[in-house]
């Protein structure tokens, strides 16, 4: 059987669940062992108190009576001497006949299992060979012994232990409401402490997440000198050498793409000219030269903006822009594309959108990014959809394509840079995407469709009016 949920993922419901259990067999280990002494010791108590008075009868009986007509005489008022005032009771037995001679009051003829022993197991017809002791009373007994060493008696001195059974019941009681209480305040205490141990944790769950998402600026408080507190500074130590070594990297990338750029614009200015005036011959090689120049280029221009935006170099020049008309021009510069491909693309535009403050350069490449990627992973004879709506205070654009869908790990990481997946390729379109719409404080995803296929879309907060 699975432990719940929130015990497997959750270290402080652990941590309180643990320091419970823990104080629960504390408290009932401390509240057996204080009744359970106390009980023993009130019995040891009051049968070292019965012991104790039965020997004093058991001499002073001997000094009174010499013979056993004289104890018949006298046994009654030895029996009634003290022990009545103190809550005892006394009875003599004759250990001649084993007969009850006296008692204090009437708690029946039979001797004691106490008795019988001082009576050495002498058991005559009249009596019973069974103990009759009262299970809710205690017996001590001793012997009456005559000057001429000869047994004249036995004395039987007990006690109704009714006022320790009530004293030991108020006891539980009070262990019960006091054991409750501590438990209660152990539990909170458990639960405090537990959630002041995983605070930290949390801390470092958030900020590792942040940090692995690409904000090398997060940083954790260091407030103890423990292995937490050693642990948050580590944790600081290795995102402040991300931080540089991402910013060595996109500085290199942006020097390397701008120091490619201009001999490859050179090199496509040549392929041009050898067009011109090569024979027909070399027109296919030289067509290939020319198309692969013109990828390297966009390649190093991606380069040189996905570095230009991360560093918040790339300006934006924002204006009033009608989302549905973006869309229109958008679709227009990837139709011939689409009827290449045999590919319908079918637009779901309204005449007018709540307006948008946005560059709309950069947007309409946004939306040219997803188109392509949509009919590149849709099948001749299939449709994408381009579809815009306005929807609480946000103006949102999806394409919809019939593509053979996407995984959980591409959704995730679709975005990334370089991320190639099973289509191949290791563009930065939509990567470059991303990071346009976030500087338009707006959302991007992408997503599979239930049907089939996948959705790319994002929305922008619409402008004031």
């Amino acid at each position: 059987m699975k432990a719940p949920s929130i015990f497997r993922r959750s270290l402080a419901a652990r941590l309180a669940l643990t320091f419970g259990l823990i104080s629960l067999l504390v408290v009932v280990s401390m509240g057996l062992g204080i009744y359970g002494l106390t009980s023993r010791f009130l019995q040891s108590r009051a049968q070292d108190d019965l012991t104790s008075l039965a020997d004093f009868y058991a001499v002073y009986t001997a000094s009174s009576a010499a013979d056993e007509s004289r104890l018949a005489v006298l046994a009654p008022r030895i029996a009634s001497f003290f022990a009545p005032q103190a809550g005892y009771d006394v009875r003599l037995f004759s250990a001649r006949t084993g007969g009850l001679l006296a008692a204090t009051r009437d708690i029946g003829p039979l001797p004691s299992s106490a008795a019988l022993v001082e009576l050495r197991h002498w058991r005559p017809a009249l009596f019973l060979a069974a103990s009759q002791d009262d299970p809710g009373r205690i017996y001590a007994a001793r012997a009456v012994v005559g000057a001429d060493g000869a047994i004249l008696a036995v004395v039987e001195v007990s006690r109704d232990l009714g006022e320790t059974t009530s004293f030991l019941g108020i006891l539980r009681l009070v262990l019960i409401a006091s054991g409750g209480l501590a438990l209660l305040a152990a539990l909170v205490a458990s639960l405090l402490l537990a959630r002041q141990l995983a605070r930290p944790l949390r801390q470092m769950e958030s900020a590792t997440q942040a940090i692995a998402g690409g904000d090398f600026d997060r940083r954790l408080s260091v407030t103890h000198e423990d292995e937490i507190g050693r642990l948050a500074a580590s944790i600081n130590h290795m995102a402040g050498d991300l931080a540089r070594l991402e910013a060595s990297r996109r500085e290199f990338i942006a020097k390397i793409s701008h120091d490619l750029r201009t001999p490859l614009t050179a090199i496509k200015g040549f392929i041009v000219n050898l067009q011109d005036t090569a024979p027909d011959e070399m027109q296919p090689a030289l067509s290939t030269m020319d198309e692969q120049t013109e990828r390297l280029i966009r390649l190093v221009n991606d380069l040189l903006a996905l570095s230009r935006l991360q560093r918040g170099q790339l300006h934006l020049h924002s204006a009033p822009t009608d989302l549905a008309v973006l869309a229109r021009s958008a679709a227009s510069l990837v139709g011939a594309k689409a009827h290449r491909l045999g590919v319908v693309l079918d637009l779901e535009l309204p005449e007018r959108l709540p307006l948008v403050d946005a560059d709309a350069d950069r947007l309409q490449q946004v939306v040219v990014n997803l188109l392509d990627n949509a009919l590149r992973f849709t099948p001749a004879g299939g449709k994408v959809q381009l579809r815009a709506s306005a929807e609480g205070g946000q103006v949102m654009l999806r394409v919809l394509d019939e593509g053979r869908g996407l995984t959980d790990n591409e959704m995730v990481q679709a975005f990334e840079p370089y991320f190639s997946g099973r289509g191949g390729g290791a563009g930065l379109g939509l990567t470059i995407a991303r990071e346009i719409v976030s500087a338009h404080h707006g959302q991007i995803w992408l997503k599979a469709r239930p049907g089939g296929g996948a959705e790319a879309g994002f929305s922008l907060p619409g402008s004031p009016s």
